[in-house]
């Protein structure tokens, strides 16, 4: 019995010392080990911007920003992009849809639409993916 309260006191005594020690140190070190790892910040450039970009992770189904400020869907539609800050122009035939754009990183970036809409879209790889503008507008 007398060992059994020993062990538990040497217990309590450690766990005692180990919080001793964490008040003692400063807050910035709290802080620190709280923070996940500072990542690098991506800017929303054409530079950014220029590639294929699929919203379903599926690059049959993506749509093709040119450096020429022409962009191109899979399914046909095409226009013209253009980018002030943070917001996306898109013009075409049914019209302009402006769209703000968020990177995550550089292959990911949040899309949030007109109507309050959020999609997550990703990088295809290769420069314009499987989208083939008209002839006219290939730079």
């Amino acid at each position: 019995m007398k060992t059994k309260a020993f062990a538990k006191t040497i217990r309590t005594s450690a766990a005692s010392a180990t919080l001793l020690i964490f008040a003692l140190t400063s807050p910035v070190a709290h802080a620190q080990l709280a923070q996940e790892p500072p990542t690098a910040r991506v800017a929303v450039d054409r530079e950014f911007l220029i590639g294929s970009w699929s919203d379903a992770g599926d690059c049959s189904t993506s749509v093709a920003f040119a450096p020429d400020g022409a962009y191109a869907t899979a399914d046909g539609a095409e226009g013209q992009w253009e980018l002030t800050g943070d917001t996306l122009t898109l013009s075409g035939e049914g019209g302009a849809t402006r769209l703000t754009i968020i990177p995550i990183d550089h292959n990911t970036m949040e899309v949030i639409g007109e109507d309050g809409s959020h999609d997550r879209s990703t990088r295809c790889a290769g420069d314009l993916g499987g989208v083939h503008f008209d002839e006219t507008r290939v730079t």
